[in-house]
């Protein structure tokens, strides 16, 4: 079978731990059988039972390195319908700045906030607060304005480039 390198480690990994495991699985047999009354360990076995927790611990950490390795690259196709798309996307200026983008969703939101506003403002019967409501409306008004300004200052930018 050919395997990748990264998969071939990951099966030494995942190979070391199952031998590791047998092992302390055995040592835990032979401690039962001796020491069946009192169920210590001595000095000397508690000590490679920590070694062999250690190189558990280091094969467990080498397996989490080559699966993450091995699958980092999912979701990153280059097949040739991607590609052709991303020149068509490159052809109409790519992707917009962040700065735009969050212009286009706070317009958008003002757009919605605006009509709410307005059919308050419409069926409100007090006075303050349709005083109160004109005055936001003219606000969200203003920002939405000077969004739509910023908006329009780059799209004439990205016309003469």
């Amino acid at each position: 079978m050919n395997m990748s390198k990264k998969t071939e480690q990951i099966y030494k990994a995942i190979e070391a731990l199952e031998d590791l495991k047998n092992q302390i699985s055995i040592i835990n047999q032979i401690e039962r059988a001796k020491n069946a009354a009192d169920d210590k360990f001595t000095a000397e076995e508690s000590h490679h039972l920590e070694n062999i927790e250690f190189e558990m611990g280091q094969q467990i950490k080498s397996l989490r390195f080559w699966i993450s390795s091995l699958y980092s690259f999912n979701g990153k196709s280059t097949s040739n319908a991607k590609k052709a798309a991303s020149k068509e996307n490159g052809k109409k200026g790519g992707r917009p700045p962040k700065e735009i983008t969050e212009l286009r969703k706070r317009s958008l939101e003002l757009d919605a906030l605006l009509d709410d506003l307005r059919k308050e403002k419409i069926v409100t019967t007090d006075y303050e607060k349709e005083e109160k409501l004109s005055a936001e409306i003219s606000e969200y008004e203003n920002e939405r304005t000077i969004i739509e300004e910023k908006l329009a200052k780059w799209n004439e930018e990205r016309k003469l480039i």
